[in-house]
């Protein structure tokens, strides 16, 4: 065999090897995208009120870089979202106002003003928390921490924000400014009825399961209090 002919057939052997080199690896990518994209559209699908988003790792190399930052950031999100949702049917807060408490607590009402204070705080800053989560610009450079790999970060940002993830987690947006405003309401409404009574102890008495006033203004005024925390 002629070296020309030799060299030939190298050629083609390194030329044919290059072939199925760059075809598995278009194949391997190509599957791990599916696989990922697959993963988003099962987190698209979760309960944010129930769910757990940090599921198993589907993906590897630096598609699992992606697939373990978006789930990261997504199950933050909801870890924060059932939290807030803890506080607002906390017990302590539903009976704040009620008989029991003002009997275990009043009539300077302490343990409640300071837990009032505190729990409307930590809701606060929770809820402020969640809804700057849902700014885009945070959403899209949570990737730049873990990979600095201009594809990767782009792929995370087109799945991040893609129409199936910002359809389950957009919608709780509103929630979350109505519940920041009504809760709000309850703390302060709560707190100025406790204060009140604090300030009015020797006017009002337990009887019966029932608090009564000495006077039918002090009445009338705690009536218009506790109306604010059903009505507003």
């Amino acid at each position: 065999m002629s070296t020309r002919r030799k060299f030939f057939m190298v050629f083609c052997f390194i030329l044919i090897d290059a072939f199925l080199i760059i075809g598995f690896l278009y194949i391997r990518d190509a599957t791990k995208i599916n696989i990922l994209k697959k993963e988003v559209s099962n987190l698209a699908k979760l309960n944010i009120m129930t769910d757990d988003y940090n599921t198993k790792i589907k993906t590897s190399g630096k598609y699992a870089i992606v697939e373990k930052s978006i789930k990261e950031y997504l199950s933050s999100y909801a870890i924060g979202v059932q939290e807030v949702s803890r506080i607002v049917t906390d017990e302590e807060l539903k009976g704040i106002l009620s008989y029991e408490n003002y009997q275990n607590d009043g009539p300077n009402f302490e343990k409640s003003l300071t837990y009032l204070s505190d729990s409307k705080t930590n809701f606060n800053n929770k809820i402020d928390v969640l809804l700057d989560s849902l700014n885009e610009k945070n959403m899209k450079k949570y990737i730049n921490s873990k990979t600095d790999d201009k594809y990767y970060r782009s792929l995370y940002v087109r799945l991040i924000t893609s129409d199936e993830i910002t359809a389950s987690l957009y919608p709780t947006r509103d929630i979350l400014m109505k519940a920041k405003v009504n809760v709000n309401n309850i703390y302060d409404t709560s707190t100025d009825v406790l204060n009140f009574l604090k300030a009015y102890q020797g006017s009002w008495y337990l009887e019966n399961g029932e608090i009564k006033f000495k006077s039918e203004d002090l009445y009338n005024h705690y009536i218009e209090l506790i109306s604010k925390v059903k009505t507003e």
